[in-house]
């Protein structure tokens, strides 16, 4: 799969088409989400009122279902809109926020799981070989693994994606994507998304942005992908020794649009002008 050939194309049919992507998700970072996606040259809209769930989704090109504050409507209507997109042909991108924390979260997704709505999963190690495992050990929401060992992210990704029947984007330090049969590793972005809040979310939503303008759902997502940590290898570079993660995280938005627009950017020396 030649990602680099692929990539042009399907950013310029993504800032042609300017895909609607209709995200249920929590309002710690939604307003990022949003950000990132019009950044990227789709059209966001949020909307989790179990009511009009249904409509918005029938009007969007892809759904992102993000269980960072999942409640028992939110559950609601994320089940609705998720039986709206799979009737309807259109992408769903679960971002599993947590489930190795909590029962609930757990069970919610793996009941979306096993019912076929999803197409991409974006998660951090620890959340996707808790939906591969059916296992949750109670520990907050960030990724509990730290470092884990070379193989072993790919190979969750690989068996995830075999038993579900979708596509696994295990990302991370190395970011490992798979549809079960295929896989592709990836090695860009920079420690500094750690250091933000909705890096993980962000990616989803960029991976979404990708999925409404392809069927190949591997190449969304490794493209998704991709555009995060182009960006983040390129914010990173253009910070100044004052600068922290609250510079990094404006920058990053900056340059999901440069990157998106421009592509391979990465290796722009700070004072060169990005015009």
């Amino acid at each position: 799969m030649e990602l680099t050939t692929v990539f042009g194309e399907l950013v310029e049919r993504l800032r042609q088409k300017r895909p609607v992507i209709h995200e249920i998700t929590n309002y710690v970072t939604a307003e990022s989400c949003a950000d990132v996606a019009l950044a990227a040259g789709a059209s966001p809209v949020m909307a989790d009122e179990p009511e009009e769930v249904e409509d918005i989704t029938a009007g969007a090109d892809a759904l992102v279902l993000n269980l960072g504050t999942i409640s028992f409507n939110k559950q609601i209507a994320m089940e609705r809109a998720a039986a709206v997109a799979k009737k309807k042909g259109i992408p769903v991108v679960l971002d599993p926020v947590g489930v190795m924390a909590s029962k609930m979260r757990l069970s919610f997704a793996l009941q979306l799981l096993n019912k076929g709505y999803i197409d991409i999963v974006r998660g951090n190690y620890s959340e996707c070989n808790a939906l591969l495992t059916g296992s949750a050990a109670g520990h907050g929401v960030d990724n509990l693994e730290g470092e884990t060992e070379e193989g072993v992210a790919l190979k969750v990704a690989k068996d995830a994606a075999k038993k579900f029947n979708c596509v696994f984007a295990v990302t991370g330090a190395v970011d490992n994507i798979s549809n079960g049969k295929q896989a592709v590793v990836l090695n860009n972005g920079h420690p500094l998304l750690q250091d933000i809040t909705g890096s993980g979310c962000m990616t989803s939503t960029l991976v979404a942005c990708c999925a409404a303008v392809t069927k190949d759902m591997m190449v969304a997502a490794a493209l998704g992908v991709v555009i995060m940590g182009q960006s983040a290898e390129l914010a990173a570079n253009f910070l100044e020794k004052k600068d922290g993660p609250g510079m990094f995280k404006v920058r990053l938005l900056d340059c999901v649009y440069h990157v998106t627009t421009k592509w391979n950017l990465v290796n722009m020396k700070p004072e060169e002008k990005v015009s």
